[in-house]
């Protein structure tokens, strides 16, 4: 057993007989190689386990197999560091590494190597070479020289050791072929490891040789263009090659019109000529995206199956006969005559009757796109026709956007609360959408944005109003206008059992749970809880009701409710409304039941007469509008020139008294004519001292001679005297054919009078 100093070596395994270069630089293995320098002995060199080990401690951190080295050559660097040239002779086994001092010491034995020159070995080392060769040239990393050299080796030992320190495998591959004493099983060792490292290799080549390819196109393809960029420059062209040849590619394959497609040609051709990134440029970009996004030609197939339409409406909704008659219409004019236009239709009426859930029946039946425009707060015109393209942020206006939402050239579109737009300095929409809803003008409707001509001929718009008088008369003149009336109590409460009640359910998760709410109890709801014209609040309240049964099903897991009367209090607390009780026929001398149309439906018009002491004039209080002003003027000249028919009180009576007539609920704005015989009613019970009957509800107008007009909106004002309590209505006689749209619910429960002058009135009115 020798000893001799040690170098621990970090991820480098040095075989015998084969010259490498080590580099020291730990403080303690330059002091043993310092001492090994002066004494001229040789090194011993084993493998450090754990290479980022700083301080090895021995003990099971070497590989118990290394080598004993010659020291050929020393280079001290710059860094303190000392590179070594050292030439392996022997493996050996190491035994004790011991530090002495500064220095490392180890004790070793030579290991004698086995099976160094049979056949085997022989043939074992061919093969190796063979290979070796072969994975060589494949790798390309190593001179010539080297397989000269190996060709002359006679030593299959030393051989093999020169292959296996050339190899590209790790270091502790490397170590155990090290260790291994028997050279046939070396041989087989370097065998397995070369014909693994040839796959690999022939893997990598593949990925390279795909990388490379993939890279000389990349950068021919950068070259080029660069090259056309710089091609480009040089002549003034900056075109944006993929954008623009996106977009022409877009425009080659859009179904647009030939003079569409010739202006958007025009507008590319500009945008070649322009910076990429200009402000210009994304301008150009931009309008001929929205262009295209439009549906210049395509449309969608009417269903004019008119059975099915029919069976669409009525599911959805109940009443509203004549809106759903002019659809079915619409669709048979349409079966007739394809190429019809479309319809201009607008539906007025109180808010919560349905008019836009109605609008979406409509395009289902008819088997079209629905989409909805919002016109509620609209004051800008460009909001309507668009903004031209030289503002900053221009875009198409609502029409435009609504039709591109479609996909459609042929959609259901929903003009919504028309009579809610507003104009100021900016401009006047309402007039904006004279030619959108002109069907003599809107096959050409030239958007500010767009700039071009769109067919909107082929729209069926639908607009939706709560008061027609706030839309302007050219507006009005151009659509078909369906007055939609009021509710009755029945409407209501079957729309409530058929309809509310079972999407309240579904909604709040109650569809499995029987819920019955008896016709009683639903009329108290009706009354008592959401006096309204439509059935908004109703389904609210419903909703409402839904939601505490919805917690009692969780909380009790209940699955039946039979609702009572007492328990509306108890889910939705205190009634909101006095029920109505009949009025009596009990006379009051100037209180008069008048009856008047609202945007929410018929109300009851209450007009208060007193005499106070003046000159005979009539004052006005309430907020009243110059035409119910011009009412009470009217009317006071009639009883006037007709004192013999209603003699004053007191002879003196226009010299010393003076008449004040006020009309409560003074914030909410009153006007119209309808109010005539109500005002003189007033006036002639006040000044003749006479009671008037207040189980009586009158409307019409009234002329200087006497004579009573007809008015508008019986329908909502019968139903509105209906819900007040009040069993008898007085008419003017030219509106007898409007009692048709009267209920026959309500017919059945009042008495109706018509009244051709202010005589007739007067033999109804007063208590006799």
């Amino acid at each position: 057993m020798s000893k001799a100093p040690f170098l621990p070596i970090r991820d480098l395994v040095i075989f015998p007989n084969v010259v490498t270069p080590i580099y020291v630089g730990r403080a303690n293995s330059i002091a043993t190689l310092e001492k090994a320098i002066a004494s001229k002995t040789k090194l011993v060199l084993g493998l450090q386990k754990d290479a980022s080990q700083e301080n090895p401690t021995f003990d099971g951190d070497i590989y118990e197999v290394g080598v004993i080295a010659n020291i050929v050559q020393i280079i001290r660097m710059p860094n303190n560091n000392i590179k070594v040239l050292v030439e392996a002779e022997n493996r050996v086994k190491i035994k004790d590494i011991k530090k002495e001092e500064n220095e490392y010491v180890t004790t070793y034995t030579v290991i004698e190597e086995t099976l160094k020159d049979s056949k085997e070995t022989e043939a074992i080392y061919r093969k190796v070479f063979t290979r070796f060769e072969k994975y060589i040239s494949m790798i390309g990393k190593f001179s010539s020289e080297l397989i000269l050299n190996l060709k002359k080796i006679e030593d299959y030992s030393n051989g093999l050791d020169i292959m296996a320190s050339n190899l590209n495998i790790s270091a502790e591959k490397k170590q155990e072929i090290l260790e291994i004493s028997n050279v046939r099983d070396r041989g087989y060792r370097i065998l397995d490891e070369i014909v693994a490292e040839m796959e690999i290799a022939s893997l990598e080549k593949t990925i390279d040789d795909k990388v490379k390819t993939k890279m000389n196109e990349a950068q021919r393809a950068y070259y080029l263009k660069e090259k056309i960029s710089v091609m480009k420059e040089e002549l003034g062209d900056f075109s944006q090659d993929d954008d623009v040849i996106e977009i022409v590619d877009r425009v080659k394959d859009a179904d647009i019109p030939k003079e569409v497609r010739e202006k958007l040609e025009a507008e590319i051709k500009k945008l070649t000529k322009m910076q990429p990134f200009s402000a210009e440029s994304s301008v150009i970009r931009n309008y001929i995206e929205a262009v295209l996004d439009l549906p210049w030609n395509s449309q969608t197939d009417d269903a004019l199956d008119l059975k099915k339409a029919s069976e669409i409406l009525e599911r959805d909704h109940y009443g509203l006969k004549d809106a759903k008659e002019k659809v079915l219409d619409y669709l048979a004019v349409k079966k007739l005559n394809p190429s019809m236009n479309g319809v201009i239709l607008c539906l007025a009426g109180p808010p919560g009757i349905g008019k836009t859930s109605l609008v979406k029946s409509i395009a289902e039946s008819m088997g079209r796109k629905f989409v909805r425009v919002s016109l509620g707060g609209v004051r800008d015109e460009a909001e309507i026709r668009g903004h031209r393209r030289t503002y900053v942020g221009s875009m198409p206006g609502k029409i435009m956007k609504a039709m591109k939402e479609a996909g459609t050239n042929n959609p259901v579109m929903l003009l919504d609360e028309i009579d809610k737009m507003s104009n100021d300095f900016k401009g006047d929409p309402a007039s904006a959408m004279l030619e959108v809803l002109d069907p003599e003008q809107n096959k050409n409707f030239e958007d500010h944005y767009i700039d071009m001509p769109f067919d909107l001929s082929k729209v069926f718009f639908v607009a939706t109003a709560n008061d027609l008088r706030n839309v302007s008369a050219p507006l009005r003149d151009r659509m078909d206008i369906l007055q939609l009336s009021s509710y009755t109590e029945f409407e209501k409460l079957h729309i409530a059992q058929n309809f509310l009640l079972k999407q309240a359910q579904k909604e709040n998760g109650l569809a499995d749970v029987e819920i019955k709410i008896p016709d009683k109890v639903m009329f108290k709801l009706i009354d008592e809880y959401t006096r309204e014209a439509g059935v908004r609040n109703l389904k609210r309240e419903i909703i409402n009701i839904c939601r505490k049964l919805a917690r009692e099903v969780v909380e009790k897991d209940i699955k039946k409710f039979n609702l009572k009367t007492a328990d509306l209090e108890k889910y939705l607390g205190k009634a909101k409304f006095r029920p109505e009780k009949s009025r009596k026929a009990v006379g009051k001398i100037g209180v008069v039941n008048g009856l008047a149309w609202t945007a929410v439906g018929g109300v009851t018009l209450d007009v208060q007469g007193v005499d106070t002491p003046g000159k005979g004039e009539v004052t006005l209080t309430g907020t009243l509008g110059n035409v119910m002003k011009e009412s009470a003027s009217v009317a006071m000249t009639y009883v006037k020139a007709n004192l013999k028919k209603y003699p004053p009180k007191d002879k003196n009576f226009f010299k010393d008294r003076t008449i004040h007539l006020h009309f409560p609920e003074g914030a909410t704005p009153k006007d119209g004519p309808s109010a005539g015989i109500t005002i003189t009613t007033a006036i002639v019970s006040v000044l003749t001292n006479r009671k008037v009957r207040q189980d009586i509800a009158m409307t019409g107008e009234i002329t200087i001679t006497g004579d009573v007009l007809a008015i508008g909106g019986v329908r909502e004002k019968v139903i509105g005297a209906h819900r007040a309590g009040i069993k008898e209505v007085i008419l003017p006689e030219d509106n007898r054919v409007d009692t048709d749209e009267i209920p026959d619910e309500l017919k059945s429960t009042m008495k109706i009078h018509f009244a051709k002058t202010y005589d007739d009135v007067s033999k109804l009115v007063f208590v006799k």
